[in-house]
């Protein structure tokens, strides 16, 4: 990150301002072994920031900030300029040097005569919702990141799909087990009907691939 105006500093970000930034692994720093994989990086979602309202114009001088915590149980800090053009993240270097980056906006029409904003990618300027990494800002494709559940196996996938469904309709917990549940008050049969399905059929798929699993493991047990 380059350097940044000298009036930007620490004091200014006020503790009323900072919000945490959650999620499966987003508080994990770079480390040999979980390079490949989005959820063990930090991760910096714009969607994210609109929700929490980080992206309205700065007050009173005060500096809105995202905060991680690390594994050491600290935390790490990164302030937030948002203006009409894209964002500026200031934070402090190892030597307590303030450092910023200035990421702009990417712009796309939608449907209706509108634009929608998205991060231009610091490395390869192509427009991205979520920007990874620590001391500098990368897209997924830039850092060469998969998903977790590229990773994962298909009837696991099934499961998690029919649970998605499940809670769709209503249903509460992480267990399959049990019945439909019933059609919430104001969803069209027609698509109540359409899910039911669906969750018949991924409850097949996660069925079948668990008793092979299950038959897998019992033939590598045998012959040890």
């Amino acid at each position: 990150m380059r350097a940044t105006e000298a009036v930007f500093t620490t004091q200014m970000i006020s503790s009323k301002q900072e919000r945490a930034l959650g999620g499966l692994g987003s508080g994990r720093t770079y480390h040999i072994g979980a390079t490949s994989k989005c959820e063990h990086w930090r991760s910096i979602d714009l969607a994210d920031l609109k929700r929490m309202g980080l992206l309205k114009p700065t007050v009173g001088g005060r500096i809105s900030a995202i905060t991680w915590k690390r594994d050491d149980g600290g935390l790490d800090k990164l302030g937030i300029i948002p203006s009409a053009t894209g964002i500026r993240f200031v934070k402090r270097d190892d030597e307590g040097k303030l450092a910023g980056l200035f990421v702009p906006y990417f712009c796309t029409p939608t449907m209706f005569g509108g634009f929608r904003k998205w991060f231009a990618c610091p490395g390869c300027r192509r427009p991205a919702r979520i920007l990874y990494g620590v001391n500098s800002l990368r897209c997924r494709r830039c850092r060469g990141l998969k998903y977790a559940s590229q990773s994962e196996a298909s009837h696991w996938r099934a499961q998690r799909r029919a649970l998605s469904i499940r809670r769709r309709v209503g249903a509460s917990g992480d267990a399959l087990d049990g019945p439909f549940p019933p059609k919430p008050p104001k969803m069209r049969w027609a698509t109540y009907r359409r899910l039911r399905a669906v969750d018949g059929a991924l409850q097949e798929q996660w069925l079948h691939g668990t008793a092979g699993g299950l038959g897998r493991f019992h033939g590598r047990m045998k012959r040890r």
